[in-house]
């Protein structure tokens, strides 16, 4: 029963860990405590597990506590968090890299439901292998990494656990290896859309096409989303602001190659703006981009149809509508009901 428990603890593991981490070699942790070089590789291997008489013995001389040993302690304080990711980085950082690795699964060890450290420790890293220069060093201790992260189980870190794998599968050329497994909730993360994209490019022969797609849903939200802060802004009477952000909008549009049936909108909004603003000039130039683009594109949709003419009918375009653009619009607007 007490090997059964501890083998569900993972002693010899939390005890491997705080050796590497001490830096000491298993005889020396054998002559230490006086017993065979044997029985530390067999404590480690949990093959068989410690008298508990050496439990205050070992707290002691790595200066945990007993519940530590077990499996117990699992939270860190802030300072212990931070000092054990500078510890990783600097090793990492003077290209110690095998050093570095050891450091964090000792650390893995100590630490073994604590998935937040796992990645975090991995995070503070990946710009470092990233950059070493010898392939085979970076898949070694990147394939190391990706162990690591593929035990973590923890509900609140699979996100982030997706994010880092997929870091790590590209940075060794593995990109068919990757699950696209993000979660719908995940997909609506830019960084989410970033990593799949990037991966799609590498397996999948039709990707670019996918890709455009998810640009587009992206594009039109964002439109969307402009458009609830131009609301906003003219309802506190920012309209110089309000202006700036349709500008933005019609920019968008453009570097989208979005469906003409957008501009028209886009078109009478910036006109309106400028009424308001008392802008005669630039009012009648946004009419007239309106007016160019129905005379190449029809409007289709008899409801939008409707949408602009009463737009257009609106009191602040009283200051253009004697003019000879704006009676072109509306003659081509009433034009287009009748076809």
């Amino acid at each position: 029963m007490e090997g059964l428990l501890m083998q569900k603890l993972a002693v010899g593991k939390i005890l491997q860990g705080l050796r590497k981490a001490k830096g000491i070699t298993q005889e020396q942790l054998s002559e230490i405590l006086g017993v065979s070089c044997a029985a530390i590789s067999k404590w480690e291997n949990e093959q068989m597990y410690p008298d508990i008489s050496f439990f205050p013995i070992l707290a002691r001389y790595f200066n945990v506590s007993i519940d530590c040993l077990f499996g117990f302690s699992n939270e860190l304080t802030e300072k212990e968090y931070n000092d054990f990711k500078e510890e990783c980085t600097k090793l990492f950082a003077q290209k110690q890299y095998f050093n570095g690795m050891e450091k964090i699964k000792a650390l893995c060890y100590l630490f073994p439901t604590n998935d937040r450290l796992k990645l975090d420790l991995i995070i503070s890293v990946i710009p470092y292998i990233a950059l070493a220069q010898e392939v085979e060093i970076r898949e070694k201790v990147v394939y190391q990494m990706i162990a690591l992260c593929q035990n973590c189980a923890s509900e609140n870190v699979q996100a982030q656990k997706h994010f880092v794998l997929g870091h790590l599968f590209m940075l060794i050329g593995q990109y068919k290896h990757f699950p696209f497994s993000f979660s719908d909730s995940e997909v609506k993360n830019f960084a989410a859309v970033d990593m799949t994209n990037s991966l799609l490019l590498r397996t999948d022969e039709h990707a670019i096409n996918k890709i455009e797609t998810a640009i587009i849903s992206l594009g039109v939200q964002l439109l969307h989303e402009l458009r609830n802060k131009i609301s906003y802004l003219q309802k506190e009477n920012d309209l110089q602001g309000a202006l700036a952000v349709t500008k933005n909008q019609i920019t968008l549009a453009g570097l989208l190659e979005l469906d003409h049936s957008v501009y028209f909108m886009l078109y009478m909004n910036v006109s309106h703006l400028y009424c308001l603003l008392k802008e005669k000039e630039n009012a009648e130039q946004a009419v007239e981009k309106f007016v160019k683009l129905l005379r190449e594109k029809s409007i289709d949709d008899s409801v939008l149809l409707q949408v602009y003419k009463t737009g257009f009918s609106a009191k602040p375009f009283d200051l253009i509508r004697e003019t000879l653009i704006f009676a072109q619009l509306i003659t081509m607007l009433n034009e287009e009901v009748t076809k």
